[in-house]
């Protein structure tokens, strides 16, 4: 666990991890008056802030709802404890050394299941709120349930692609943009990195976010919902997307993999832009520029607009200038598609003369 990172929050963990030390060290030499005690008041009392630090990095991955309902679920064990069963067996817990220990022993207890049964109930403390639908569509679903169906999860690989607010500004994907919160996390996480290129990606996936947001024709919900037993972001985003039944919008080749064995559809921008793509077929011409040369003998290298590369045979010598082509060939690779064409000499002729 990576509790001292380069957050501001750094220096107040520090400062509770030397405070507890110290105090450790103090208490270790008013109480026990030696010198080797001291110090293991001092090595204690560095444990005991080092877990509460732990603890505290530990709930960052626990969503707000979670740590209301289980800090309810741990005051009202104790206090049922403390104000009631204390009452009723007041004479044995303070009758003895083992009602003492017996009373710390059953505090322990119902606190911890307090805070048990208050975590759970997190979980299903939004639905005792659902207001009922009676609307139906012809499957039998109600509203809210056609709702869920229509979720598109966004990811953090498209947001920092960027092309999703122009995807998403023509209209064509409805249904409810939804960024999980631990989606936001790793984008903050990111943006926050040491590696100025994982930086800018990070701080450009939260502009395209704000724009995202600001954008009032787009119906777009942030859901404060993590999975504590699940490290991988990715597999987070495909629990999410099956718990409620959504589609996953991503440009990862991986999470896509991925997700579609686990039967979760999913919106590839890359994808979509392959289909996008203009069709060109052997034979046509197009005008290209020259910008460096090719890897083979006498190659030049152009690229179309979508970035398309275009191999044109016996360019080479012609780096910078705009050339009437002809298309071969196209070759579709996994990793996109390349152009094969050759300088078309009829019009470059017909322009000189």
């Amino acid at each position: 666990m990576k509790i001292f990172n380069n957050k501001p929050i750094l220096f107040i963990r520090i400062m509770l991890v030397l405070i507890s030390a110290i105090l450790g060290f103090l208490i270790g030499k008013e109480y026990w008056h030696n010198d080797f005690l001291s110090y293991v008041g001092l090595l204690f009392g560095f444990t005991i802030g080092f877990i509460v630090v732990s603890v505290e990095k530990s709930m960052e991955s626990i969503s707000t709802k979670k740590i209301i309902t289980g800090g309810i679920g741990l005051f009202t064990g104790l206090f049922i404890i403390n104000y009631i069963t204390y009452q009723l067996f007041k004479s044995f817990f303070t009758g003895s050394e083992l009602g003492y220990i017996t009373y710390a022993f059953v505090n322990f207890v119902a606190g911890y299941l307090g805070l048990i049964i208050g975590l759970r109930v997190s979980d299903d403390f939004s639905i005792g709120f659902k207001q009922p639908d009676s609307k139906k569509d012809l499957h039998g679903r109600s509203g809210s349930e056609e709702k869920c169906r229509n979720y598109k999860v966004i990811d953090t690989s498209s947001l920092i692609d960027g092309r999703i607010l122009d995807v998403a500004k023509t209209g064509f994907i409805d249904g409810i943009f939804v960024i999980p919160t631990f989606v936001l996390h790793e984008l903050q996480h990111i943006a926050d990195s040491q590696d100025p290129l994982k930086r800018v990606k990070g701080r450009r996936g939260l502009d395209i976010l704000k724009e995202l947001r600001e954008d009032k024709n787009m119906n777009i919900e942030f859901i404060d919902m993590d999975y504590p037993n699940i490290k991988e972001v990715d597999a987070k985003l495909i629990a999410f997307a099956k718990e409620k039944n959504g589609k996953i919008i991503t440009t990862d080749f991986n999470l896509n993999k991925v997700a579609q064995v686990r039967n979760i559809d999913v919106l590839n921008i890359n994808d979509l832009v392959k289909a996008l793509r203009p069709i060109l077929l052997p034979g046509e011409i197009m005008t290209v520029l020259i910008a460096k040369e090719g890897r083979e003998k006498n190659q030049g290298i152009a690229y179309m607009d979508d970035g398309t590369m275009v191999v044109v045979e016996d360019a080479i010598k012609l780096v910078g200038s705009e050339l009437n082509v002809v298309v071969t060939s196209v070759l579709q690779t996994s990793s996109g598609r390349m152009i094969f064409a050759r300088i078309n000499y009829d019009k470059e002729q017909a322009a000189v003369n």
